[in-house]
């Protein structure tokens, strides 16, 4: 699956998935001993589910995405407790000189942005390379803007519990941005379950702008 970027400097990829609409309807069906008699009934069934909130079926499929963020917004994902995370140590690793810019940053404030970053990462490496110090303490000098990355392994009910939250208007800009990417990328793969979803939930409540 293509990379898409989100921000500056960051990206969502969906890596890997088990289990698509077939799997959530064939496991709601279980409740009823029932079989599928197409699509529209099975869009009956879908839209009966999400409306009274029985989501252990959408448990039956799981995506792995492969994320890069800014280190604030990852700090916000990591709430999100029902789902599995892998992310990059900088205690093992050196920080990519990379950072979150905001894209209406006037000119002047925008300046003053890099060069604070620069420095910071000039102070990074700098007590690394000359002074040995241990990389999981030099990364304290480092703002929060910097990137991250992690795979983020979710069954689809709590990814629709992520998208319910992290889409509303109300929801911090930047982590919104990475949220309407995945609910793109999920409902090319799960178009069904995640088609619905989006109308049902969150545009019926309110939540899309």
């Amino acid at each position: 699956m293509k990379k898409k970027t989100v921000l500056n400097s960051g990206y969502v990829e969906l890596v890997e998935w088990m289990g698509s609409d077939n799997a959530v309807i064939r496991n709601a069906r279980r409740c009823w001993k029932s079989q599928s008699k197409g699509t529209e009934s099975d869009l009956k069934l879908l839209k009966h589910l999400l409306r009274k909130g029985h989501k252990t079926p959408f448990e039956a499929a799981v995506f792995t995405f492969d994320i890069k963020c800014p280190l604030f917004v990852a700090r916000q994902w990591f709430r999100h407790r029902m789902a599995s995370y892998n992310e990059e140590s900088l205690r093992y690793s050196l920080a990519e000189r990379e950072y979150f810019i905001p894209d209406d940053l006037p000119a002047h404030l925008r300046e003053t942005w890099v060069e604070h970053h620069e420095e910071s990462f000039n102070l990074y490496e700098k007590m690394i390379a000359e002074h040995y110090m241990r990389r999981e303490i030099a990364r304290s000098i480092l703002p929060v803007g910097i990137y991250t990355s992690f795979y983020w392994t979710v069954n689809g009910s709590s990814l629709q519990n992520f998208l319910m939250l992290r889409t509303d208007r109300q929801a911090q800009k930047e982590i919104r941005e990475y949220a309407l990417v995945i609910l793109e990328l999920v409902k090319k793969i799960s178009p069904l379950c995640f088609r619905t979803f989006e109308e049902v939930v969150l545009q019926k409540g309110g939540i899309l702008s």
